[in-house]
């Protein structure tokens, strides 16, 4: 275990270090703060507005800092042949691994929590400044969602090592975790409409189709199930039966990819 951490404090401290990190984390401080400006246009629904893209630029940046800095971080070692160097020493295989998604997620973490902290700043001086035009906002279902939002990348942290644990190439990886993104935010629409009544006069293969559908909703991450904006924006309830079906399907997923991903990076041979 001691090895573990070891490995992802490494790992960490060169996430930290990587500049395209502060170029994503800078261009996310404008997103925040071009907030405050388009605030002025949107006088009926600027809780609304504002809680929609502070969720959305936190989770742009961390979906940014996973493709082109988590990736980069695990798949350098095969580019530059410093794995050799890395197994050499007393650390097994999967201990790589699951070394390696730590320190990606601990640095995801402190990246989020950053701009999490900027976003509540925003947040609260226009609920202050607007305090009549917030409307039905919730400060616990913004959390809420941001929490979410880090166990959404997490989920796609473990995607990224499962491919790099495939490829040899950072750049496939790269491909791959972002079709696996694409498709996991929109599967659950494109289920929604092929159970649909309009579907069954528009698809003569629905059923087929839907087989096939129902198939890759079990291989394919399901994204939709973190997405809590609707409900920060409007103050709607969240059940908890649903915060703990989205956290333990979130666990689950990234546990099994890192299981699949530690089988298959100990058979793998480099050359």
């Amino acid at each position: 275990m001691s090895r573990i951490f070891a490995l992802a404090t490494i790992t960490f401290l060169e996430g930290i270090r990587n500049r395209s990190a502060f170029g994503i984390l800078l261009f996310s401080l404008f997103i925040l703060g071009l907030n405050i400006t388009v605030a002025g246009f949107f006088m009926r629904d600027i809780g609304k507005v504002c809680s929609d893209m502070n969720l959305s630029a936190i989770s742009f940046a961390g979906l940014l800092l996973v493709l082109f800095v988590g990736i980069n971080l695990i798949a350098k070692d095969i580019d530059k042949k410093t794995i050799h160097l890395v197994l050499s020493k007393p650390i097994s295989r999967v201990e790589y691994i699951w070394g390696k998604y730590i320190g990606i997620l601990f640095f995801i973490i402190s990246s989020l929590v950053f701009l999490i902290i900027i976003s509540a700043g925003v947040m609260l001086s226009l609920n202050i400044v607007y305090n009549n035009y917030f409307g039905q906002f919730s400060w616990l279902n913004f959390f809420i969602a941001c929490f979410f939002i880090l166990v959404k990348l997490s989920v796609l942290g473990a995607v990224a090592i499962f491919f790099s644990s495939i490829t040899t190439s950072s750049f496939v990886t790269l491909i791959f975790s972002i079709c696996t993104y694409i498709a996991g935010v929109s599967i659950e629409e494109v289920i929604f409409y092929l159970r649909s009544h309009l579907a069954e006069g528009d698809l003569t293969t629905s059923i087929a189709l839907q087989k096939t559908i129902n198939i890759i909703t079990y291989v394919v991450p399901n994204f939709s199930v973190f997405d809590f904006k609707i409900e920060a924006a409007y103050g709607l309830a969240i059940g908890w039966h649903r915060i703990g079906i989205s956290l333990g399907y979130g666990l689950a997923y990234s546990a099994l990819l890192l299981i699949f991903s530690s089988i298959i990076f100990q058979r793998r041979e480099f050359h």
